[in-house]
């Protein structure tokens, strides 16, 4: 795989999606009377099971009704946060945003770099490789419709290696892509009351090689939000 800078990444992804793609960055929602007409809500968490530096993004495609890739990607994000005053992003963290209507899959997710990663590369972050993966098919997928409500589920970028995850050090384990994958789990927190009474949309299409195996929602209190963990 090639490895790149962040700058080279970024000025290469300009033009990689071509310049009909159009690329949205789903807006929180607070309540149901904020969807706009042809939008649905989606209820979906991005994690990390160890803690960044960096922000994570995780990207979806649009998927046309011949099962081909559409044009249209969603982009989502979770921060690192400040670890030392107990901001992390580890535990589960559930959101409501609006998108447009379609059928949407997984299509890649990057840490440090903020854009679709172009294939056979590698996010590189002042000299490190960063976990960066793009998925071609199979990958989870969801579908919204108007004014109806998908609870896409808990998408963490999670240590996919053979390695005794509970004898990993943060300062030896290398970030290389082959080693982090994402995987899903369903959101265990109910619903807001406000968005309970919508319509529903099917659950999500998930095969098993993309489940996770992480267990519980929250980090261990035993544990620091440096080190990774599954738990259970």
């Amino acid at each position: 795989m090639k490895l790149f800078h962040l700058i080279a990444l970024l000025a290469a992804s300009m033009g990689y999606a071509g310049a009909s793609a159009q690329s949205v960055e789903p807006k929180d929602v607070k309540t149901p009377s904020a969807v706009k007409p042809g939008e649905g809500v989606v209820r979906l968490s991005l994690r990390t099971q160890r803690q960044f530096i960096e922000t994570a993004y995780l990207y979806f495609v649009e998927v046309l009704p011949d099962g081909t890739d559409g044009k249209r990607t969603l982009k989502f994000e979770r921060g690192a946060g400040v670890p030392i005053m107990g901001t992390n992003m580890i535990d589960t963290k559930p959101k409501l945003y609006r998108v447009p209507q379609g059928r949407y899959r997984l299509l890649a997710y990057t840490v440090a770099c903020a854009t679709v990663p172009p294939p056979n590369t590698v996010c590189r972050f002042y000299g490190n490789a960063m976990p960066t993966e793009r998925y071609d098919s199979g990958s989870p997928d969801f579908s919204v419709a108007a004014g109806a409500l998908t609870d896409a589920g808990d998408f963490i970028i999670e240590y996919t290696g053979t390695a005794e995850i509970a004898k990993l050090d943060l300062f030896s384990e290398r970030f290389d892509d082959d080693r982090y994958g994402v995987r899903w789990k369903p959101i265990a927190t109910p619903l807001p009351a406000s968005f309970a009474a919508l319509p529903t949309s099917p659950a999500p299409v998930v095969a098993e090689r993309y489940r996770s195996r992480i267990q519980c929602a929250q980090r261990p209190k035993t544990l620091t939000v440096q080190f990774p963990f599954i738990c259970g």
